[in-house]
């Protein structure tokens, strides 16, 4: 290892000062890339552990974190931890068995730990505490709600006194974004007013943290109530028959190329007829009474007499009928319709196609006009309108595109894959850095200059340069012939250190090279009068050239 970093280092000397400095430069931006590249691909990932903590809860867990020596983050003002990612589901679960997020709202459990001796009043408080904290925790549950607080006015009952109505209030703390609809309103004033004894759901106000009431639930507003009870009634209506029309229509003319309107006008009044009749013919006997009379005097037999006396109450046959009219009956209907015309393709005397605008006929806009009648349930007695027109439309909406793949796949997916190409690109590079130092430093081990030879010069004469061996020595080595040509002694390299290093096909060239430098001595030993015409018809070959 140490001759290794000996001959890197003899290597790195022969360069000149410039050429150190590109290489230091270079080596120094390959490590540091490496080191950031191996720390940020060993970061730690952080995950959400819990949000929208209390402080208590929030307190004991960082507690717990610290003293575990878990990394931890905190965000959102205290209320939500992170934690490696790795560890959410295990910290998850620990704190949930240990207890750490234990409900604040207290409910019915508050009688669990009941005192003996308490008072009545004590009593009550306590059950008004627990039904406001029981409808909290109902109210909660709703997807659009953070938090909120109930607040109970529950009658007494007290002698000599009407019964009096109590009162609710609800204070709802909603997601951001997020909005209660008149139905879930009005379903949390029903909620309220039937967990509490002696409240009535007109007597529960519902409002939101800003202040304003979302509910107020007394008489006075059950007309506008009401109204909006109708004016939803009449949008249903006419967006149900809108949608059927739209749906004939586009499967005419095609999407997107008709415009639908209808207005339903409802009638909201609300009949109550009672009828009688009564049958003259068919008479019912309904009581019947019999009086009868008689006298029988012995003495006087002229002045006996009978009387009978029958009285009959007859009851007439009666009907009576009680009609009661629906409400939101369709009063009248106005449909629009507008239709476009049609495309055809047109070839012009250059070449293009270009699209050419025909409006539809008279017959095709009746067709379309009937199946709307009778989708409509059209009645011409009711004084309905269907109007069917044709006119150009110009398509504003812009075309809808279609999710890309890149944007389907996740943000994490794209950091990893990120992550560990710039690892590979690393690697890579220092790879490629390391091949050419080693092949460079290879290349110089295989025929190593001695230290204090002089260079040669280009293009000096051949009078300038060390004199080829004389016959005899074609056995010397490469070594050998080094040595002389530097006018110094043999030098005795050791092969065995470097040879095997070496692979078969170097080792293969380099014996190809000593050889034939053995048979060129050979032939200018043997014979040196053609070796000599040789290099006489090389040189002039050169100068014709």
């Amino acid at each position: 290892m140490n001759q290794v970093a000996g001959k890197m280092w003899q290597i790195f000397q022969q360069y000149s000062f410039k050429q150190k400095m590109v290489i230091s430069t270079v080596l120094l931006a390959f490590v540091s890339a490496l080191i950031v590249l191996i720390l940020w691909a060993n970061r730690t990932e952080y995950d959400l552990l819990f949000a929208n903590l209390n402080s208590a809860s929030a307190s004991s867990i960082v507690s717990d974190l610290r003293e575990s020596k878990i990394p931890y983050r905190i965000e959102d003002g205290g209320k939500s931890i992170y934690v490696p990612k790795d560890a959410v589901a295990e910290l998850r679960l620990k704190y949930a068995q240990a207890g750490y997020l234990k409900d604040t709202i207290t409910g019915y459990e508050l009688f669990e730990n009941n005192k003996m001796g308490m008072t009545t009043f004590m009593q009550r408080l306590n059950m008004k505490r627990a039904l406001e904290g029981e409808l909290m925790r109902t109210i909660n549950q709703f997807q659009e709600v953070q938090s909120s607080r109930v607040h109970l006015v529950i009658p007494e009952d007290r002698l000599f006194e009407e019964n009096k109505k109590g009162s609710a209030s609800v204070v709802v703390n909603l997601k951001p974004g997020a909005d209660l609809s008149p139905a879930q309103l009005k379903g949390i004033a029903a909620l309220v007013a039937n967990s509490v004894e002696g409240i009535e759901p007109e007597n529960v106000v519902v409002m939101d943290s800003r202040g304003d009431v979302l509910l107020e639930g007394n008489k006075e507003n059950s007309l506008l109530a009401n109204v909006s009870n109708q004016y939803q009634m009449q949008q249903n209506i006419e967006k149900t028959l809108q949608e059927k029309v739209q749906s004939i229509v586009a499967g005419v003319v095609g999407p997107r190329n008709a415009v639908v309107k209808v207005t339903a006008e409802l009638n909201f009044d609300q009949i109550e007829r009672t009828k009688e009749e009564y049958d003259p013919d068919n008479q019912v006997l309904l009581s019947q009474e019999e009086y009868t009379e008689t006298s029988n005097d012995l003495a006087d037999s002229v002045n006996n007499y009978t009387v009978r006396k029958v009285t009959s109450n007859y009851e007439l046959s009666k009907t009576v009928e009680r009609y009661v009219s629906n409400s939101g009956k369709i009063k009248r209907l106005a449909v629009a319709v507008l239709v476009n015309g049609k495309y055809t393709k047109v070839t012009n005397d250059d070449g293009s196609v270009e699209l050419k605008y025909e409006p539809r006929s008279e017959e095709e806009l009746n067709q379309i006009a009937a199946l709307v009648k009778s989708a409509v349930g059209y009645d011409e007695e009711r004084g309905d309108v269907v109007e069917v027109q044709n006119m150009q439309l110009v398509d504003s909406t812009p075309p809808v595109e279609e999710p890309k793949f890149i944007d389907q796949i996740g943000f994490d997916f794209w950091q990893q894959l990120i992550t560990y190409a710039l690892v590979a690109l690393g690697l890579l590079l220092g790879f490629i850095l390391l091949r050419n130092l080693l092949k460079t430093s290879i290349n110089n081990l295989m025929v190593p200059a001695p230290e204090g030879a002089p260079a040669l010069a280009e293009g000096s004469a051949p009078e300038q340069q060390q004199s080829l061996p004389q016959a005899g020595q074609g056995e010397q080595t490469v070594n050998e012939v080094v040595g002389q040509v530097a006018g110094e002694e043999p030098l005795a390299l050791p092969e065995d250190m470097f040879m095997k290093k070496l692979s078969p096909e170097a080792r293969a060239k380099l014996r190809a090279n000593d050889k034939m430098t053995s048979e060129v001595y050979n032939f200018v030993s043997e014979k040196p009068e053609d070796a000599a015409r040789l290099i006489r018809a090389w040189l002039i070959d050169d100068k014709r050239r």
